[in-house]
């Protein structure tokens, strides 16, 4: 059987915010990204659930935050979720394998290996202060 990598957050009470949503999706996927990282893993799918699952087939198997991140994001826009009552987030990567098999699409942009580079420095400076000292903007509680 394939091995998974799950993670999930519950909130303390019905959400209804899509923004905190999609906040909370992301702050899963990095951590998602890191660990498959850290363990030298790729995922060929992701699973996102709440009280339904919904699976879908990157396009490219990876650990890469951004490519994670867009393929997250498309699951939860996808179900329609308006104003919806979320207690739990979960988000599961499916199918893993070892990322030295994998093969990468080159292509003539330096944009994606410059994104690659910025998310080493990132998950070096996690491992060293911990969990939380980086992330997307839209991770991090609003002030105010």
């Amino acid at each position: 059987m394939p091995r998974t990598l799950s993670l999930d957050h519950r909130y303390g009470h019905d959400e209804l915010d899509p923004d905190r949503h999609h906040a909370t999706l992301l702050s899963l996927v990095q951590i998602l990204g890191g660990r498959l990282r850290t363990g030298g893993e790729i995922a060929q799918a992701l699973t996102y659930a709440d009280r339904t699952q919904t699976t879908r087939t990157l396009t490219e198997p990876t650990a890469h935050t951004p490519a994670l991140a867009a393929t997250a994001r498309q699951l939860l826009t996808g179900l329609g979720l308006q104003r919806a009552r979320v207690r739990t987030i979960a988000l599961r990567a499916e199918r893993l394998r070892p990322a030295k098999d994998t093969v990468h699409q080159l292509t003539l942009d330096d944009r994606d290996d410059k994104l690659h580079r910025l998310e080493t420095a990132l998950d070096k400076a996690t491992a060293r202060y911990g969990p939380g000292i980086t992330g997307a903007a839209a991770t991090f509680p609003r002030a105010g």
